[in-house]
């Protein structure tokens, strides 16, 4: 028979260890969406760890638990919203599905429309005068993608569907860069031009985006157009 000290080691190293899998799954989100919060209205530099898991309502000590602290968790929020669109573009560089670049560029238009924290965590974190997640962002986004994009564009052109006299590398930063500015900076075009997050309006841009990326907005029969 246990006396009670005993019993007492006992019942705390049962605790001990992975926590229990529903119980894992609620911290975890909650951490997300706290710093989710607290970075797009803060800033990633300006929010503490203890702050983060303080709106979450968690121990602090489970942010490197689940994410390794505080990089990890910002790394593992941005990889969520990049997900879907990543997961597009190796389906179509391994053939698996056929290229559709109107398909990745209303993907990603998508992603930075539902995620309007995401551009500004960029702007602040990324784009400015020695911003702090300027290196890690580069690594896990653009150097991994922008490759892949590359190949796809170089294949499309091989196969006749895009000009063969553009730049493959310039192609992708125009896609890019059509994409992300309208959210990028929100603050300016939702008042010029209009820009929401709508579906209507969604869909509208991204059939314009899609119209100017591959065909331009010349008229090329026009009198006086190059042939």
């Amino acid at each position: 028979m246990l006396n009670k000290s005993s019993a007492t080691v006992q019942r705390k190293r049962r605790s001990r260890g992975r926590p229990r899998t529903a119980h894992s799954e609620d911290v975890r989100e909650k951490l997300l969406r706290a710093a989710r919060d607290l970075f797009m209205r803060y800033g990633y530099r300006a929010v503490s760890s203890r702050q983060i898991a303080s709106a979450a309502g968690v121990n602090v000590a489970m942010i490197r638990y689940y994410f390794g602290g505080k990089p990890g968790l910002y790394r593992e929020i941005t990889n969520a919203m990049v997900g879907p669109l990543r997961a597009g573009i190796d389906a179509m560089s391994a053939g698996a599905t056929q290229i559709e670049l109107a398909s990745l560029i209303g993907t990603a238009m998508r992603m930075w429309a539902t995620n309007p924290w995401l551009p500004g965590l960029i702007v602040r974190e990324v784009l400015m005068q020695e911003g702090p997640l300027r290196a890690m962002f580069i690594r896990d986004f653009p150097e991994r993608l922008v490759p892949v994009l590359e190949k796809l564009v170089r294949r499309e052109m091989e196969r006749g569907r895009l000009r063969a006299d553009l730049d493959p590398r310039l192609v992708v930063l125009s896609m890019i860069s059509l994409g992300l500015f309208p959210f990028l900076a929100l603050p300016v075009t939702s008042r010029v031009f209009g820009v929401r997050a709508d579906e209507a309006f969604l869909q509208h841009l991204i059939r314009h985006t899609t119209d100017v990326l591959t065909r331009g907005i010349a008229v090329h029969d026009a009198p006086g157009s190059k042939k």
